[in-house]
This record gives C-alpha cells, structure tokens and sequence, in this order.
C-alpha cells in the first residue's frame, strides 16, 4: 500500500483543521469506479501528470489488489 502514510497524513491535516474529507476504503464495492472516474477528472482539469500517476500506479492498484485478494470484505456500502 504505497499512499497509505501520505493518505493518513491528509487525513489527519484535514481532521485537525476542520476540512470536509471524504473517504474511499478497499471495502467499498463502488471505491474502483470512484476512483477512475477521479483520476480522469483529475487529468481533464489540469492536474499534474505525477498526481495521476500516482493515482493511476498506486492508488488504484492497491484498491484493485485489495478487493482481488479480500473478495469476501468487499460490500455496498450502507
């Protein structure tokens, strides 16, 4: 899990600082299509290629890794 220490030091910055976060776990049946269609959005409004990429070589893969692996945690949120 590559972006996990720079996604809990977001998180953390956010929390302590009062700004609305929202968060996407493995667990998430609906995490993957989330996260692509970030990514894409991310691309088209100008983010910086090593943003996607990190996105795109990280984040995802170990979203899709997770729910290959764990299949039987992986739900509808509720």
């Amino acid at each position: 899990m590559a972006a996990t220490k720079d996604q809990r030091k977001l998180l953390n910055r956010c929390v302590m600082n009062e700004i609305p976060v929202f968060v996407l776990t493995g667990t998430d049946r609906c995490a993957m299509a989330a996260l692509r269609a970030y990514a894409e959005a991310a691309r088209q409004m100008g983010c910086t290629e090593a943003f996607v990429e990190d996105l795109e070589c990280n984040v995802l893969p170990d979203f899709r890794d997770f729910q290959a692996q764990e299949p039987e945690k992986v739900k509808l949120p509720d």
